[in-house]
């Protein structure tokens, strides 16, 4: 039976291309590239490129290219240097005639072919104009902003925090009673948290927090797997956007991933595609495993 995939040679470079930097265009020095060839090195009277080296910069880890380039670029070099050499070597041992050798040039040849066409397409979505207007996107929706300025005393017991409640109810300072009853590390300041945003807490300390008028603090425990919380909010913002500069190599890689998955889906939609259960594949090869 033959099994067509037409993702099946993407899946292993997708996640470099979603790494944060990892298109070809968001590279400063690659684009330079694009407008003029810069000769690195030439090995055996051949030329190796700049862009050849950035490629592989690439797919690097994030953390990687985090460094400065200088730190790692003669590596880079070396491997190249090093791969062509052993490929002429493969050569000259007839290996390119090898069948299973063949087969995987041809893979190779696919990620790449598939690669370039998905970075081309990708780059027509994700345009300077795409992440603008994004980020107006972002500045309306005013609710992703909303922060809480909130103080909290943690207790180990239900019982303990209902006492709490009580002595507020009859007029105890919070921050004082964080300071003499909370268990948290902010006890000592008061229970202060300062200003935070939703995702910043646990689900059920944030829905009590922002659920809450600025002034007010929760009539009933709230609990979560640090203990009992009574929760007093003594403020609420909308903080202030970062500006497109700031956000915009999120905002591009979020474009990224939402216009891959839908690209990768498109190739789908008129492809013949059969495929075999991993228990079926699984005992297939066990059996041959034993041939």
């Amino acid at each position: 039976m033959k099994f067509l995939s037409l993702r099946k040679t993407a899946i292993a470079f997708l996640p470099a291309l979603l790494i944060a930097g990892g298109l070809v265009f968001a590279s400063p020095i690659t684009s330079v590239v694009a407008q003029e060839r810069i000769l690195v090195a030439k090995l055996n009277g051949e030329a190796i490129y700049l862009d050849e080296v950035m490629r592989l910069v690439e797919k690097l880890p994030a953390e990687v290219r985090q460094q400065p380039l200088e730190t790692y670029f003669d590596r880079l070099v070396d491997d190249i240097v090093d791969s062509r050499l052993a490929a002429a070597a493969g050569n000259e041992d007839g290996l390119t005639e090898d069948a299973e050798v063949i087969e995987q040039m041809s893979i190779a040849a696919q990620r790449v072919l598939a690669e370039a066409w998905i970075n081309n397409e990708l780059r027509k979505s994700v345009s300077d104009e795409a992440v603008r207007q994004a980020y107006d996107t972002f500045v309306a929706d005013e609710q992703s902003r909303h922060e809480v300025r909130a103080r909290h005393i943690l207790v180990k017991e239900k019982a303990e925090a209902e006492a709490v409640i009580a002595d507020l109810d009859g007029g105890a300072d919070f921050a004082k009673l964080a300071q003499t009853k909370s268990t948290g590390p902010s006890g000592p300041n008061g229970g202060d948290l300062g200003y935070f945003p939703r995702g910043a807490m646990v689900p059920a300390f944030e829905m009590a927090a922002f659920a809450l008028d600025a002034g007010s603090y929760t009539q009933t425990p709230v609990q979560t797997q640090f203990g009992w919380h009574i929760i007093l909010v003594e403020d609420k913002r909308i903080a202030d956007a970062p500006t497109i500069e700031e956000l915009a190599p999120q905002l591009r890689q979020n474009l990224i991933s939402q216009n891959l998955g839908r690209l990768l889906d498109s190739l789908r939609v008129d492809a013949k595609l059969e495929r075999r259960t991993f228990a079926d594949i699984r005992l297939e090869a066990q059996a041959a495993s034993t041939q």
